[in-house]
């Protein structure tokens, strides 16, 4: 593998997991502000009233077109850093969108997400982990411009 193919690719496979990231948390308010406004929402589906559907439900439409539009771009730049990195290196990377989704939907309030030292110790092993991959004596990484 060549430094080059390295330094291309792993800027390109964190956009990808920073685009997931951004989609997991934007599908999980938008269907959550869908699901709470289920009743309203319903009845407004049945009778194909899209005027009420949409100006009742834009902010939770547009959060789950976000979310589907950073899931079809993280694809894409999965695909791009896929071409530059071997899978032993861009895989594991994709372990710290569970990182980023878990620590943002602790912090921010609108996702009501309970903290858990349970999880945060997880949250623990998958770094410790991305650490010993990428930290280890593995001449196949070639990663010295870390």
């Amino acid at each position: 593998m060549v430094l080059k193919d390295l330094k291309a690719g792993l800027p390109i496979a964190l956009v990808s997991v920073v685009l997931i990231s951004v989609a997991q948390l934007a599908m999980k308010w938008g269907m959550g502000a869908l699901s709470a406004g289920w009743a309203t929402l319903q009845p407004a589906l049945m009778a194909i009233d899209v005027i009420t559907v949409v100006s009742d439900f834009w902010p939770a439409l547009l959060c789950v077109a976000i979310g589907l539009g950073c899931y079809a771009l993280s694809m894409g730049c999965w695909v791009m850093a896929l071409k530059h990195l071997p899978l032993g290196v861009a895989y594991p990377l994709l372990s710290l969108s569970y990182v980023i989704v878990y620590a943002l939907a602790v912090t921010l309030p609108w996702l009501d997400e309970p903290f858990s030292w349970v999880k945060l110790s997880g949250i623990g092993c998958i770094l410790l982990g991305l650490t010993l991959i990428f930290t280890a004596k593995n001449p196949a990484l070639e990663l010295d411009f870390l």
